[in-house]
Formats: structure tokens, C-alpha cells, sequence
């Protein structure tokens, strides 16, 4: 099983498979804008790639 899931359309967002959530609407990303690799996108590709905002939120509201 892949570790990222990217879309690689408009929204250009990288999912962590382990905490995706209903509100990443994976099952939405059409297959052409779909890459299910094991390389973190955000890390090779900073300013292209963000990571998925419904987790980042998850974490900032934990943190605080």
C-alpha cells in the first residue's frame, strides 16, 4: 500500500493514507489526477505540493 496519495490537479494536495478523513473526498480525485506513491510530494516538491488541509487543521487545533 502506497504511503501518499496525491492529487495532482488544480488543488495539488498530498494525503497521508493512514489519516485521511470523509472530508478529503479521496474517492473524488479522478484516476487522472491520482498518484498513489510511497514518496512525500510536500518534501520533494515544496512549493508546488501542500498537505491535505483537513489533517494540518486536525493537528494545529490538537497543538493548541
Amino acid at each position: 500500500m502506497a504511503k501518499f496519495i496525491v492529487n495532482t490537479g488544480p488543488n495539488k494536495e498530498v494525503h497521508r493514507t493512514l489519516f485521511t478523513k470523509p472530508a478529503c473526498k479521496i474517492q473524488e480525485i479522478s484516476s487522472s489526477n491520482r498518484l498513489d506513491t510511497d514518496t512525500d510530494y510536500t518534501v520533494l516538491y515544496p512549493t508546488i505540493y501542500d498537505g491535505c488541509r483537513h489533517v494540518i487543521q486536525k493537528n494545529i487545533v490538537s497543538k493548541n
